[in-house]
């Protein structure tokens, strides 16, 4: 018969001497008091330090850093005639599997089967664009949120991922346009602007992020390095845009993508590093008419002949 916990307690606290042998090395050793010379267990540790609260820093932190949903889940799923290792399934086994996948899949919620949608396109479009993890995660936070909302209803799941990715880019503070995001998505821009304005106005406020706007110098070290052209072309874009600035160029309603494409074309002409207006504006995504209208306005403005 198994002694019980109670006799046990009393045998380790009452029934044990205090000293085991002529030279006890007491030790604490998978919670209890051991002594190492002869291994005589003399008593239990209990720990009687008060619970200690944590603060509402330390949950917020335990929350940012916890992930959002697991992209394993119990599930059934049939694929084909086989089995796990390739075998053939019988007739047999193969009803009854279909069945267990029918009833599992009456037993999920229209939330875990978006998800379950949801998480391959998005890993699909991080390795892509090469986003971070960081912000693929956060892109998964914002699409958690949106779905929470029954915000879906009429849109497409790919378009809210895009949406999703862009605005976590730009909380990120990386500067990557929605043309590079709807290229690869095949989605067209406009579906994508209305679900990413849809995010901004109705998630992002719920989870506290803010969306980071790019003036017209951050997207000219991004072209630049995609022109490979110099350093010293670079400053002198960037000089060109400030200078214009300062003599009052305003560049309010205008696309700094636009403003940064002129003066990196301004600059390569300077520094004999010629770029044509078509392999510009394709890059910046933007018109050669435009390109040519702001760089008449840079000329204007920074005193450029």
């Amino acid at each position: 018969m198994m002694p019980s916990k109670i006799e046990n307690d009393q045998f380790f606290e009452e029934d044990t001497p205090e000293t085991c042998c002529d030279s006890p090395k007491v030790s604490e050793e998978d919670g209890f008091y051991v002594c190492l010379n002869c291994g005589l267990v003399i008593s239990r540790i209990f720990d009687d330090s008060p619970r200690r609260a944590f603060t509402q820093e330390e949950i917020q932190k335990r929350k940012s850093n916890e992930r959002v949903y697991s992209p394993i889940g119990p599930r059934t799923i049939i694929k084909g005639s086989r089995d796990a290792r390739g075998s053939l399934l019988s007739p047999k086994y193969k009803s009854q599997f279909n069945r267990l996948a029918k009833i599992h899949r009456s037993l999920t919620t229209s939330f875990e089967r978006n998800l379950w949608i949801a998480l391959p396109n998005l890993q699909r479009l991080q390795k892509r664009l090469s986003v971070p993890d960081t912000v693929a995660e956060d892109a998964l936070r914002i699409y958690t949120q949106t779905v929470k909302k029954k915000l879906t209803m009429g849109r497409s799941i790919d378009t809210l991922l895009s949406a999703s990715i862009f605005c976590a880019l730009r909380v990120h503070g990386i500067p990557r346009t929605i043309e590079e995001i709807t290229k690869v998505a095949q989605i067209p821009k406009k579906k994508v602007v209305k679900s990413y304005r849809l995010i901004l106005m109705e998630v992002l406020p719920k989870l506290n992020l803010k969306v980071q706007y790019f003036s017209s110098d951050r997207y000219v070290d991004k072209f630049n390095d995609e022109l490979k052209l110099s350093m010293n072309c670079r400053n002198i874009a960037v000089k060109l845009i400030q200078k214009a600035k300062e003599n009052g160029f305003n560049s309010a309603g205008k696309d700094p993508k636009g403003i940064a494409a002129a003066a990196l074309y301004i600059g390569s002409k300077i520094c004999n590093e010629n770029r044509t207006q078509k392999e510009i504006s394709q890059l910046a995504k933007v018109t050669e008419v435009t390109l040519r209208m702001r760089v008449k306005d840079l000329q204007k403005f920074a005193d450029v002949v």
